[in-house]
């Protein structure tokens, strides 16, 4: 195993909304003077890695992270490695959930680094997020997550490019990360200029995922337009495949999530894997509430159901919602051969494929989810696309 080494800036910045609105943010950057992203420059280790997370504070306040799903984590601020735990006042007031980096010019001379230690010990998908002040810091921005691939991980190898390790169930061909938040812009607002702001008066006004609001989530990883928001939510694959789609649930609402297409079988939650010994608990489900702080593991495949070559009889008829309709009235898919046509796009009828591929929705079924402050489509909200066989190359790959 190896020892990895990474660095964290708490930096703030801006992101880009759909509807041209800026929202001003904290979050981490990825090296010295760059703004904030959303989310966090994600964390893939291997199972058994000393990992070694260095953070460096450039906020106006003291900030922190806390990693559930971690043992024995250890910070170290100059004076020596100890066992992390929450920080209190002198008046016994707790004032951090873990040990945190102070912030710059500090009359009480804190440090403003700090390092955390642990050894990833097992596989699975985890939140990280700031542990000081989370209820305004969390909403802030300073989030993110760590993927811990099992020790036996080969993407070389069919059988070991799984999500939890060899005869585990979890194989997969591609994957995808969805950190799942929302944003109230009055509590950045009050942030960014100072200003009190009351908890118990938060209201979403935009919903995410990784740090975009739809249709940016459709857009392409790091899109110049979009610099602070390096990560696309796209799901890509092709016919047959094997795809592990994990999300983090970063704020504080649950959102139910329902992929088009198919269901999805949830393989795991907050890093552990659902089965009993021998005993296989995965299960299917048509919508999986991403609850706040929660981690899900979960298998999607798209096989063609309802069409082939060889025009089976009785064919199935399709729920009239899961009709594609084009322009002019033009069904160009319908899940049946006998029921719309598959061939060129008339003329006057635009297509956005790339390939030919077919697009399925993935998107929140809470309906102000999938608005920008209050503008329908948007939000949590994006596309699954199955591309044609051979066609896709290595998209769908965690680095």
């Amino acid at each position: 195993m190896a020892t990895r080494n990474i660095n964290l800036w708490a930096a703030d910045g801006y992101i880009s909304m759909p509807d041209g609105f800026s929202v001003y943010i904290w979050g981490f950057a990825p090296s010295a003077g760059a703004r904030a992203q959303l989310p966090a420059p994600r964390i893939v280790v291997n199972q058994g890695d000393d990992v070694k997370i260095t953070l460096v504070n450039g906020l106006p306040e003291a900030t922190s992270i806390v990693f559930p799903g971690q043992d024995n984590v250890t910070v170290d601020d100059g004076t020596g490695p100890r066992p992390v735990g929450p920080r209190f006042d002198g008046s016994g007031n707790l004032i951090s959930l873990t040990d945190f980096a102070d912030y710059p010019g500090n009359p009480d001379g804190n440090p403003t680094v700090i390092t955390y230690s642990f050894t990833a010990f097992r596989p699975g998908t985890y939140i990280l997020e700031s542990g000081t002040n989370p209820h305004k810091q969390v909403h802030m921005g300073l989030y993110g997550a760590l993927v811990v691939r099992p020790a036996d991980y080969d993407p070389g190898v069919p059988s070991r490019k799984t999500a939890y390790g060899e005869n585990t169930g979890t194989e997969f061909d591609r994957e995808y990360l969805l950190v799942v938040s929302e944003i109230d812009p009055e509590l950045h607002r009050a942030v960014r200029l100072g200003q009190p702001y009351r908890i118990r008066g938060y209201k979403p006004r935009y919903w995410t995922m990784n740090g975009r609001a739809a249709p940016d989530t459709m857009f392409p990883d790091s899109a110049g337009y979009l610099p602070n928001q390096p990560y696309s939510s796209m799901i890509m694959l092709e016919k047959d495949e094997k795809v592990l789609i994990r999300y983090v649930g970063a704020g504080i609402e649950n959102h139910p999530l329902h992929p088009h297409g198919n269901h999805t079988r949830v393989v795991a939650l907050d890093g552990h894997l659902l089965q009993n010994g021998p005993y296989n608990l995965s299960y299917k489900r048509f919508t999986v509430l991403a609850e706040a702080g929660q981690t899900y593991d979960q298998i999607y495949t798209w096989s063609g159901i309802g069409y082939d070559q060889t025009h089976p009889i009785p064919t199935t008829v399709p729920n009239p919602r899961n009709l594609a309709v084009g322009d002019a009235g033009w069904t160009m898919w319908s899940g049946s051969p006998y029921l719309g046509e598959k061939k060129d796009i008339p003329v006057g009828v635009t297509s956005f494929n790339e390939l030919g591929e077919y697009h399925f929705m993935l998107h929140s079924h809470e309906e102000p989810q999938i608005t920008n402050w209050g503008e329908f489509p948007g939000g949590m909200m994006t596309m699954i696309a199955v591309y044609p066989e051979g066609t896709l190359g290595n998209a769908g790959t965690l680095e």
